[in-house]
């Protein structure tokens, strides 16, 4: 029985070491782990970009532009955080008095702002902490676009038209005290042109055959950069 007893007792000097060194290989300290956990909660987003947009036929609805905007975000549940947005976008559009034979009917280049608004949720593919640094997200977010498109003798208005989006970004994130925020966002909202435009004027073709629809979902991606800073801890 003693014999047996110090068997054991050798076996586990031997085998004490091998353990925890397999231990130490397998795991990670938090010094080397690639995982980090984010403290900060509330964030503030600045970004600016490039929204670009589908063109029309005629190029009468708003065009691609510059972007700038605010983001503010809150963590809710999970790997989920709540969003509100708000951009403006540097557009224009061509303007057209339908009533005109083509060769007459342009009316020049209008610029305009384009305003979009939307609430919605990004879902961190990380939860609450960062791999090397980075953390990937998918969201989406309901809204409106609108744009300040009437001009004289022309019956096209934008308006303010229902829109909703789709969202794909990286979030770098060196510290918790500010990151890097990379997005494409795709976003769909309405259109109508205005009856007139599909009207044959006198001598002429009219601007919009009736093989375009006179309404329906346009689309524009937008790509930004942005910097986030915390609001709290």
């Amino acid at each position: 029985m003693s014999k047996i007893l110090r068997a054991i007792a050798l076996l586990s000097l031997v085998a004490g070491p091998s353990g925890l060194a397999a231990q130490v290989v397998v795991g990670h300290t938090p010094e080397t782990s690639p995982y980090r956990d984010i403290t900060a909660s509330q964030r503030l987003t600045i970004f600016g970009g490039h929204f670009n947009v589908q063109k029309d036929e005629v190029g009468a609805t708003p065009q691609s532009g510059t972007s700038i905007g605010l983001r503010y975000s809150i963590p809710v549940a999970g790997p989920a955080d709540f969003y509100a947005r708000f951009e403006r976008v540097s557009s224009h559009r061509d303007a057209f008095n339908p009533t005109k034979p083509a060769e007459t009917r342009s009316l020049g280049t209008q610029n305009l702002g384009l305003f979009i608004a939307d609430l919605g949720f990004d879902f961190n593919l990380t939860g609450r902490r960062t791999w090397h640094g980075v953390v990937p997200l998918l969201g989406f977010g309901l809204g409106i676009t609108s744009a300040p498109t009437t001009t004289k003798d022309d019956p096209y208005d934008f308006g303010t038209q229902f829109s909703f989006s789709l969202e794909g970004g990286v979030r770098i994130n060196p510290t918790n005290s500010w990151e890097i925020r990379l997005n494409a966002k795709p976003t769909f909202y309405q259109n109508h042109y205005p009856t007139q435009y599909y009207a044959t004027p006198t001598g002429g073709t009219p601007l919009l055959d009736k093989s375009t629809a006179r309404s329906g979902f346009r689309h524009g991606i937008d790509y930004t950069a942005g910097l986030s800073f915390p609001l709290f801890r």
